[in-house]
């Protein structure tokens, strides 16, 4: 190797089990749910000789800094720092004596700073919500009262839905939704009492009105699977 990361997290390895915990972390799961779908996942690396301390290290961290270290896992650390394990495995891939000496001191820095159970644990961080409306179609009635919309909703850039309403100046409701991106739908005033919705028959509607009405303005809404 040309250069050499004494730090734990230095490598590849670490860092995609830390962060795939932390991923998990932050949709709600439980730490020791998490550490077994883990443990399954990186199951190659665990059993590999050159990384299966790098899975344990990031393992051990992401446990402790969730207060569920497990002392197994504790005990597993202890060895491989205090018998050298893992800077034979750095002597045996070419490290030279001052590299060797600099990761010591990280490793016995790490297992100093598991040894002690953390006061809190880790706060779980809310992904943001960034939440899209593409407008599809925009069809004002013909007595210039009312306006049919069609958008299609993303959360994150990932398709959620696709939603319509029928609103007037002061107000209005939706008509339909589905949850299918990319289907064919048109539609169009009959007249100011009637809309015609054309769509792909395959479409599975969660919603489906046949009708609207708003203060007084009411009226019929027609579907036409083809």
């Amino acid at each position: 190797m040309g250069t050499w990361n004494t730090k734990l997290n230095g490598n590849d390895t670490f860092q995609d089990l830390y962060q795939k915990f932390f991923e998990l972390y932050n949709q709600g799961l439980h730490p020791t749910d998490i550490s077994k779908k883990i443990e399954e996942e990186f199951v190659a690396l665990f059993h590999d000789h050159d990384d299966r301390n790098n899975c344990l290290f990031a393992l051990a961290l992401a446990q402790w800094e969730t207060k569920s270290l497990t002392p197994d896992l504790f005990q597993q650390v202890k060895v491989i720092v205090e018998t050298g394990n893992d800077l034979d495995i750095w002597e045996g891939l070419g490290a030279d004596e001052k590299t060797l000496e600099k990761r010591k001191k990280e490793l016995f820095k790490f297992l100093n700073q598991i040894s002690t159970e953390k006061v809190q644990a880790k706060r779980r961080s809310i992904p943001k919500l960034v939440y899209q409306a593409n407008p599809l179609l925009i069809l004002p009635s013909p007595d210039g009262q009312k306006t049919f919309e069609l958008i299609e909703n993303y959360v994150n850039e990932e398709y959620k839905d696709t939603t319509s309403a029928i609103s007037w100046a002061s107000g209005g409701g939706s008509v339909f939704y589905f949850g299918a991106k990319g289907k064919r739908i048109t539609a169009k005033w009959i007249d100011s009492q009637t809309l015609e919705i054309r769509h792909d028959q395959s479409i599975e509607f969660v919603k489906k009105d046949d009708h609207f009405y708003f203060h007084g303005d009411q009226g019929v809404i027609h579907y036409i699977a083809e």
